[in-house]
Formats: C-alpha cells, sequence, structure tokens
C-alpha cells in the first residue's frame, strides 16, 4: 500500500509540473497543548497510541484497559474498525481545561484535558476521564467511517486529505455532518457504561421537554449552527436526547449506523434524511417531528418555579454565597461582559454591576470577589483557580478549584493535578476524600457532598454518610439553620429542591426546572430555574411535599451491553507494558496525515495543487511537501515545517520555482519565514514579538524582513459578534533591501448596550528611503499604498486603500478611522436550503489617509463606508460571514469614487 501510494502522489507531482496548476502551500498549525509542555511518553497497543505524562500514567495505564474493551464495542456498535490508529492524548496539567475535542486531523486522534472537576456538577457521571473517553472515542468512529469503496480506496493514498479534480470527493466524508448528529450520538454513547452522563440530568431533562413544548424542535432550527437558547447545548444535550429517542425506538446499533450512511455519500454527504431512513427506517424530520411532539405532551406535566424574579440570564454559572450575601453572574444579553448580582440576605436588596469577569463559580475572599475559572496564567500554562475581575489568578489558588474557606482560612478545594478520573478533596494540604460534586461548608465547618457508587449516590456530612438514592443527579445546595440540608436532584419531570431532615427526605418546592438553589433564610430560598428562552432567578417560599428524589431509568439498562456496576466491569488487566521507557518526541512522531489534490481545467490554462501533509498527534509540529503552479502559468515547489512545541514558534518555508513559463523577474528560489515569541499572556493582556521574512516568487524586488512588537488587552463575551473591548497597539519596523521602513497602528473597540459597537483605528508607515517617486515605483521601493492585504508579502507597514487600484510607493503614509456598528438578531434557518441566517450588523467607517510622495507632496483623501455584513450558515454548519458594502472615496487619484465590494470575513 505504501508503495502504491507513493508511485501515485509521484506520478500526480509530475502531472502537474506539465499541465495541471496548484496553488502556492500555506502552512498553518495550531498546537493540542501550550508550548514548553512537560515531557510526554507513548504506549502503542492493538492499534491505539496512549500519550501521557510521568504524572498521568495512573490514568495512561487505566486508559488502555478502557480502551481495549471499547473498541470491541463500538467496532460491534458501528459496524465499522478504524482504517487508522487511534492516538489518545492525556494531556498535562500545564493544561487544565475542562474540554476535550476529536479530529481526523492530522491523523485519527483525540484530545483529553485534566480539568473536569470545574463542571462536575454538570455531566452528572462518576469519573469525568471516562466520560471523555466513551464520548470521544464516539466521535472517532462518527468521523472515521468510509462507507463508499472509493473513500477508503480514496483514503489509501490521500489518508485524511481532500481531492477537487475538478469535483469534490469527500475522503472524510461525516466531516460536513452537523453538530447536532454528532454531539448528540456522543452523549448517547457516553451514558450506557454504567458512568451516568448528561442524560440522566433532571436539569437537562426538562430543558429539552421545554424546547419541545416551545416548538423549538424543528430540523431547521436544531441542524443548523444557531445562536439562540440553549446555545450548544441544542447540539449536546436535545441531540442527546433525540438520539436517545431513536435508540429506544429502533435500538442503539441501528442508531450508529447512520453514520455509516452517511459516509456512503462520499461525493456530497449531506442526505441526512435518506441516510437515517436507511438507519431505522423514517427519515430524519419524520422521526424529529415524532420526538417532538411526544416530549411536547410530556413537558405539559412541568410545573415552572414562581416568585420574585430577581435577573435572567442567556448563560448559566453556579451560585456562590456566604453567611450574608448570595452571589453570580449573569448574562442578559448574552453579548456583554457579565453582571455581578449580589443580593444581601437580610433586606434581599439586590445589587448588579458590570465587570470583566471569567465565566464560572463566584466566591468571596478577604471582601473581594472572585470566579472559578481557567485562563492562561502565563504564555506556558493555562491554570484552574480563582480569577479576579480582571482575569487575574488569586496567588495560591493555582491547580485548585476552590470550594470555599474554613473559619482558619484554611481552603477546601479539588485538587486538578490528581483529579483526571473524579475530584480528590483537599482540606488545607490534607487530601480529604474522593467525592463526585461541589462541596457546601456550613457555619461550623461542616462539609456536604455526594459520593457515586455505581448508580448509588450518597449525601454525606464530612465523612458520615446521610442519605443515599438512585441516580447521579444530585448537587448540595444550603443548610439551614437547624443544620436541614437541601439538595437539587432529579424529579419526575426535571430537577427540584429536596431537604434532608434527621434521616428523612422531602421535597421542599414543586418547581420541575429548578437548576441550583440558595438559601435566604430558613423560610425562602434564591432559585436559578430555566424556561425555553432564558434562565432565571426569583426568590420564594419553601414548600413541603412528600416527594423524595425520581430515579431516572433509561432503557439501555436492560441491555446486555450495558455496564450496569462500572467500577467492577472495568477491566482490572494491570497493563504494566505502560511505562516510560517511550518517549515522545514530536518531531520523530509526525506521521502522513494526507494530501490535498486540486485541480480545475478551462481555456489554455488550468490550476491546481498538491500539499503532502504530515503532523504529529499533539500539533506541535508539521510538515509539508508541496508543487504549486499558480495563474499565470509559474510552477514551484517546496517544503514547509512548523514548530510550536516551544516557546519561540516559527514556520519556515523554503520554495524552488521549476517553471517560470518563460516570464521574467520570476525569483528561482526563496524562502518565508515566520517567528512568534509570546513575551506576557495573562488575564486578557498579551505582550508578543512577530517576525517575518518574505520573498515573493512572482517579483525578485520586494524581501521585506519585518518585526512586530505587540500589546493587546482583549475581551469578548458570549455571543458578541465583535470583541467587547479592545485596546492594540503594533509597534514594526521593516528591512526591505536597503530601505528602512517603521510605524505603528493603534485600535481602540468598546461595546455599549443594545448591541453597538464604536472603535476608532490608526496606523502611520514612514520610510527613509531618499529616492524620486519615479525610481520608487519602479523599482517597488518605500511604503506600499494598495488595495491588497499585507498578509500577502507580510510587510506590517502597508497602507490599505480598499478602493484602489493597483499599489503605490510612498515616503510616508497614515489614516484615521472612526467606526461603528449595530448588531441585529434577525434569524432564519433552513434545513434542506444550503443557506440559514444566524444574525446580521450594520456598519459605518469614516477614514482619513494623509500621504506623503518622494517630492513631499502631501495628499489627503476622505473615505466613507457604509455596510452589511450577515452572518450565515453554509449546509448547516459552517458559518459564513458575507460582507457587502460601498465605499466613496474622494481621492483626486482615483478614477472611480463609488465602489461596491462582497467579500467574505468579518470587516468591521
Amino acid at each position: 500500500m505504501k508503495f502504491k501510494k507513493i508511485v501515485f502522489l509521484l506520478l500526480v507531482s509530475a502531472g502537474l509540473l506539465y499541465g495541471g496548476q496548484i496553488t502556492p502551500s500555506t502552512l498553518m498549525i495550531g498546537t493540542a497543548v501550550v508550548p514548553n509542555d512537560k515531557e510526554y511518553f507513548k504506549h502503542h497497543e492493538n492499534n491505539v497510541e496512549i500519550i501521557y505524562t510521568k504524572e498521568n500514567l495512573p490514568f495512561a495505564k487505566y486508559t488502555a484497559g478502557v480502551e481495549d474493551a471499547l473498541h470491541k464495542e463500538y467496532a460491534k456498535l458501528y459496524d465499522w474498525k478504524l482504517d487508522e490508529t487511534l492516538y489518545v492524548g492525556l494531556i498535562s496539567d500545564y493544561n487544565q481545561i475542562a474540554n476535550g475535542f476529536s479530529t481526523q486531523w492530522p491523523n485519527n486522534r483525540q484530545i483529553n484535558y485534566i480539568g473536569g472537576t470545574q463542571m462536575v456538577d454538570y455531566f452528572a457521571c462518576t469519573s469525568w476521564l471516562d466520560t471523555l473517553l466513551y464520548h470521544e472515542t464516539a466521535h472517532n468512529y462518527q468521523m472515521n467511517i468510509k462507507a463508499h469503496g472509493a473513500s477508503r480506496e480514496l483514503h489509501s493514498i490521500f489518508g485524511n486529505g481532500t481531492f477537487v479534480l475538478p469535483l469534490a470527493y469527500f475522503i472524510v466524508p461525516n466531516v460536513m455532518e452537523n453538530s447536532f448528529m454528532l454531539e448528540g450520538n456522543a452523549v448517547l454513547n457516553e451514558s450506557w457504561h454504567g458512568n451516568g452522563g448528561r442524560l440522566y440530568s433532571g436539569r437537562f431533562y426538562v430543558q429539552t421537554l421545554l424546547q419541545a413544548k416551545a416548538g423549538n424542535l424543528k430540523a431547521g432550527e436544531v441542524y443548523n449552527t444557531k445562536l439562540a437558547f440553549p446555545y450548544g447545548d441544542i447540539s449536546y444535550i436535545q441531540g442527546g436526547y433525540y438520539n436517545l429517542y431513536m435508540a429506544q425506538n429502533y435500538g442503539l446499533e441501528n442508531v450508529n449506523s447512520y453514520f455509516k450512511y452517511h459516509s456512503y455519500d462520499f461525493w456530497w454527504p449531506e442526505f441526512t434524511n435518506e441516510s437515517m431512513y436507511k438507519a431505522v427506517g423514517v427519515d430524519f424530520e419524520t422521526s424529529l417531528e415524532s420526538f417532538s411532539k411526544e416530549y411536547a405532551q410530556t413537558a405539559k406535566n412541568v410545573v415552572l418555579a414562581e416568585g420574585k424574579k430577581v435577573a435572567v440570564s442567556q448563560f448559566f454559572e453556579s451560585l456562590g454565597n456566604n453567611e450574608n450575601e448570595i452571589f453570580f453572574l449573569t448574562y442578559e444579553s448574552g453579548a456583554r461582559a457579565p453582571e455581578l448580582i449580589v443580593m444581601e440576605k437580610n433586606s434581599s436588596n439586590i445589587a448588579k454591576q458590570r465587570d470583566s469577569f471569567l465565566g464560572g463559580k463566584v466566591l468571596k475572599v478577604d471582601g473581594q470577589y472572585y470566579t472559578q475559572g481557567s485562563m492562561n496564567v502565563s504564555p506556558t500554562r493555562i491554570y484552574q483557580g480563582l480569577f479576579d475581575n480582571q482575569a487575574f489568578i488569586k496567588k495560591g489558588s493555582e491547580s485548585k478549584v476552590i470550594q470555599g474557606y474554613l473559619h482558619n482560612a484554611s481552603e477546601v478545594y479539588f485538587d486538578v493535578k490528581s483529579s483526571f478520573s473524579q475530584p480528590q478533596l483537599y482540606v488545607g494540604d490534607t487530601f480529604y476524600a474522593q467525592v463526585n460534586s461541589s462541596v457546601i461548608i456550613d457555619k461550623e465547618d461542616n462539609l456536604y457532598y455526594f459520593v457515586q457508587k455505581n448508580k448509588t449516590r450518597t449525601l454525606y456530612k464530612n465523612k458520615t454518610p446521610l442519605y443515599s438514592f438512585q441516580g447521579y443527579y444530585g448537587i448540595v445546595s444550603d443548610v439551614d439553620s437547624k443544620g436541614n440540608i437541601y439538595f437539587v436532584a432529579n424529579s419526575e419531570y426535571g430537577s427540584s429542591l429536596y431537604r434532608f431532615h434527621e434521616g428523612s427526605v422531602t421535597r421542599v418546592s414543586s418547581a420541575d426546572n429548578i437548576i441550583e438553589a440558595r438559601l435566604v433564610n430558613d423560610e425562602e430560598v434564591l432559585l436559578a430555574a430555566i424556561d425555553d428562552k432564558e434562565y432565571y432567578y426569583l426568590k420564594t417560599k419553601l414548600q413541603s411535599l412528600e416527594q423524595t428524589p425520581f430515579e431516572t431509568k433509561l432503557f439501555f439498562e436492560d441491555m446486555p451491553y450495558y455496564k450496569k456496576d462500572s467500577e467492577d466491569n472495568k477491566t482490572q488487566q494491570s497493563y504494566a507494558s505502560v511505562d516510560l521507557s517511550d518517549s515522545y518526541y514530536a518531531l520523530l512522531d509526525m506521521h502522513y496525515s494526507g494530501s490535498d489534490l486540486t485541480a480545475s481545467f478551462g481555456g489554455a490554462s488550468s490550476t491546481g495543487s498538491l500539499d503532502i501533509k504530515f503532523g504529529d498527534p499533539l500539533s506541535q509540529n508539521a510538515a509539508t511537501v508541496f508543487v504549486s503552479k499558480d495563474a499565470s502559468e509559474i510552477t514551484l515547489g517546496g517544503v514547509s515545517y512548523s514548530n510550536a512545541q516551544y516557546l519561540l514558534q516559527y514556520s519556515v518555508t523554503g520554495y524552488k520555482v521549476l517553471s517560470d513559463n518563460a516570464r521574467e523577474n520570476v525569483r528561482d528560489k526563496g524562502v518565508i519565514v515566520s517567528t512568534n515569541l509570546p513575551l506576557y499572556q495573562a488575564g486578557y493582556y498579551s505582550v508578543s514579538l512577530g517576525g517575518d521574512y518574505y520573498q515573493d516568487y512572482d517579483t525578485k524586488k520586494r524581501e521585506p524582513l519585518s518585526g512586530t512588537l505587540t500589546f493587546a488587552e482583549e475581551e469578548i463575551y458570549g455571543k458578541s459578534m465583535y470583541p467587547n473591548y479592545l485596546n492594540m497597539l503594533i509597534l514594526y519596523g521593516v528591512k526591505e533591501r536597503t530601505d528602512g521602513l517603521y510605524g505603528a497602528q493603534y485600535s481602540l473597540k468598546h461595546d455599549f448596550a443594545y448591541e453597538i459597537y464604536a472603535g476608532l483605528d490608526a496606523k502611520y508607515s514612514a520610510t527613509n528611503s531618499e529616492i524620486s517617486s519615479l525610481d520608487a515605483s519602479l523599482e517597488q521601493r518605500g511604503v506600499k499604498f494598495t488595495n491588497n492585504s499585507y498578509f500577502l508579502d507580510k510587510d506590517p507597514s502597508t497602507i490599505h486603500m480598499p478602493s484602489l487600484q493597483g499599489s503605490y510607493y510612498l515616503k510616508k503614509a497614515g489614516y484615521g478611522e472612526i467606526n461603528v456598528a449595530k448588531v441585529l438578531n434577525y434569524s432564519s434557518y433552513w434545513f434542506t436550503f444550503p443557506l440559514s441566517l444566524q444574525r446580521e450588523s450594520l456598519y459605518a467607517k469614516y477614514r482619513q489617509y494623509r500621504i506623503e510622495n518622494f517630492e513631499s507632496i502631501k495628499f489627503r483623501a476622505n473615505e466613507s463606508t457604509l455596510g452589511v455584513s450577515f452572518s450565515s450558515v453554509f449546509l448547516n454548519s459552517f458559518t459564513l460571514p458575507l460582507n457587502i458594502e460601498y465605499i466613496y472615496n474622494d481621492a483626486d487619484f482615483l478614477q472611480d469614487k463609488h465602489h461596491v465590494f462582497i467579500n467574505l470575513g468579518m470587516t468591521f
């Protein structure tokens, strides 16, 4: 197979040199880990390679056992055997992120981060690591499937590349699948292993019921990248319950087979209805309608929380409290910085203050408010801890998910480094217990939490078990003055609030939509609840109902594949062979990723490209061998390499012109170099030093060597279309042959109420060249004044004027700009039509240019822009900003002062 692959690619390359045309390769790399990360090791067995640090060795041994059993189950349930090695990354504690991801690029891999304790109450599971492995491995099977022989054959040669000759043939067809099915099916498959999961959460059950009742579970609404409440939960949660409904009615194997049928359409994998019909005998739209109707009917039984509403939010953050206050963050519009809400318990007075907090649970320490969060504390570390209102970490809270403090100031926290699987609770420096929920501390320093054993969830006070029930969802809320313990757990139609008193439990709210609760006093409570449009917070009276937590039992608990006793049934093999004997070297562990072949034919010439790509599983480095030929019939070949493993990140491209098509002034060979050195990164602030050297093959003249120093402060929240705040200064210097250029660029942007944004921009460039304007034009020397982006030749001193035709070279040039935009939120989502609309914005800009040529003649030009930007969704999944703008420019040197442009990408 390797011989066939090499021969085929060599033949294609030869053909391109003498006919086919390609676009020059641009190498991009996005690392999965921070630079200067810890040393990694690897273990390869049964077509799975686990990558881990020394500290994560116990988790790597455990993962080897889980994956060994999991692949046997998934291979049967997805009816597919992976055609590539699966790389499983267990990432170091320098990367403390409550997330993971799966992808087919550069190869079949999953990256699992250690920070799950920050979301311990969200996932309703026993083990974070298990949830990651079950969920992400499901993605690996969904995406890796290639049912059609054409995709399999193309993959044997082109790997995970692209093949456009002249039409597109999808080697990885399910890359076109929407998140509603990808994430929803992965949530389903994370849930049948006896580890719990989001389908066992009453919070998410009632959320789905309310969305069904509101009529929001329609194909166009869910099978799209939608910007509306409940945002990402549409894919994960509503998608998860849809997949559960389908599996219950048609069988888990049949539902999972959807991805095999979907991948069969390798040339246009967009036949969702047909794929579902082949899998289960009913099409997607019909089955979704049936699901929605059933859940809407059940939703009639849901009781919503009522009381005095004090706040609303588009996104939910956990409630915090102390003896005197209840505090939490809200996002009323979902597009601005959060508001800190503080309720004074005695008076019930509410104070609100908008501030730049990271999202997370609020804690109050020594009179100052912090949030539990995760953020860069340096260019080489992402830590969890407590962060202030500028997103700076509180000293001493690094690698700790703080639950609270005792009266002697001892921290009560989850130790992130040891909590890859389940939260390890510490008090001060002493290990206390392994727990499975957040922790509440009362006035007498007692600790309250839940512990999970199989499906039994047990409430603890300190180290004493108090009460158990069947389920995976339970969150301790508060303790009253009499020692009664309040907690949130499942009701029949969602989640509600319960009270433990002297060995017995009663329900203290008739509501089914309670997310969290904190006591105002012994008779009143502040509830965080959910409806179909938002989260809302209300104060209400406690009730007393003779009900206990409802056991959620899912259909697959009676199936033979269900792991009833998760801890006991997991593979017990020690996997002693998983050790530290085999080091992971990013450079040596690069593998063939795939080849991108594109070609088009028309007229006397043809165009195309071939990029042969390599990369390592942690994306620390990548390489591309390419051959290309541009529209002017220039053919070149070369090699690109990029490295993000260390603090100094760089990419190098070397090329040689193989055929110049008898054109003059073509560079025979050249190099392109880019570097980036982050000097500071913490909170919303960053400082970086960049460098570029560019030799354009299309001309022997310009070869700018540039350096930039960037200072930036940037904040962006929720669903905001633009940065909520940006304050950025770029200083640059350029050596362009014998000339020196220098200058600066400054941007200031700020948001206002009603999604209005305003900003200032300015840029100035000058050169020390002393030549005539004619020589400057002939030799392309001086400040480049052009309608093209400076990214084309990596010269930061370039001044851009959209309405200009061609390029001019000047002594000095610059501009000042004011701009304003208003985001509208009209949306229209379609299932079968290929284009949907998320939202749009209207914007206006005024810019004044001041330029000076080498004869010291000065010019001034005024430019006004009116535009509209459409945030659209292409083929249900791919966000595509489309802009239409009118520009008027009064410059004397322009023949046409009116222009209309249509372009892609953000322009404001």
